[in-house]
């Protein structure tokens, strides 16, 4: 069985990402933070991978600026965003959080879903950065759940999503 990645990643206005959280499954996932955040660990974390990296939003594209690499040219990657919208046509929202709640998936950090730009600044202050490091990784595994409950309720298959595939620069 193919072994998936998802990915979330959090930056500083001026794009520099001082945190990546990712996942295979509920209990094999992780955070590049501080001095870990260099391309030799994130290339780690990318050769375990050999099914589709997911992403919610821009996160692939800072990653191959960030890293001056180009991880679409030699993965598959889904902006989940996509599969949403194309299975969820009448929504309101395709936020994570409006797609956690609509699956009845609650999270413990609610804090950065309504304000994104005060998680650098608060990234500063050592008694917040534990928050942060909770709230990337609610995200991180809250999208796999989120994806897993898509994916089965709508029956999706890799033919649908290799027409999805993010394409290369």
């Amino acid at each position: 069985m193919e072994k998936d990645l998802f990915i979330d990643c959090e930056w500083s206005l001026d794009q520099n990402i001082f945190l990546i959280g990712y996942c295979y499954s509920l209990k094999e996932k992780g955070q590049l933070y501080d001095h870990y955040v260099t391309i030799d660990n994130f290339a780690r974390v990318l050769e375990k991978c050999d099914g589709y990296i997911y992403i919610y939003g821009p996160d692939i594209g800072m990653l191959e600026k960030f890293f001056a690499i180009n991880i679409r040219k030699n993965f598959p990657c889904i902006n989940l965003i996509k599969v949403f919208k194309d299975h969820y046509p009448d929504l309101s929202s395709y936020k994570l959080k409006s797609m956690e709640e609509y699956h009845g998936i609650f999270r413990s950090t609610t804090r950065y879903k309504e304000n994104i730009f005060k998680i650098f600044s608060d990234w500063k202050k050592p008694k917040r950065k534990k928050e942060i490091l909770h709230y990337n990784m609610d995200d991180v595994i809250n999208m796999y759940k989120v994806k897993r409950m898509v994916f089965h309720e709508h029956t999706i298959k890799k033919k649908y999503l290799d027409s999805i595939v993010m394409k290369p620069k």
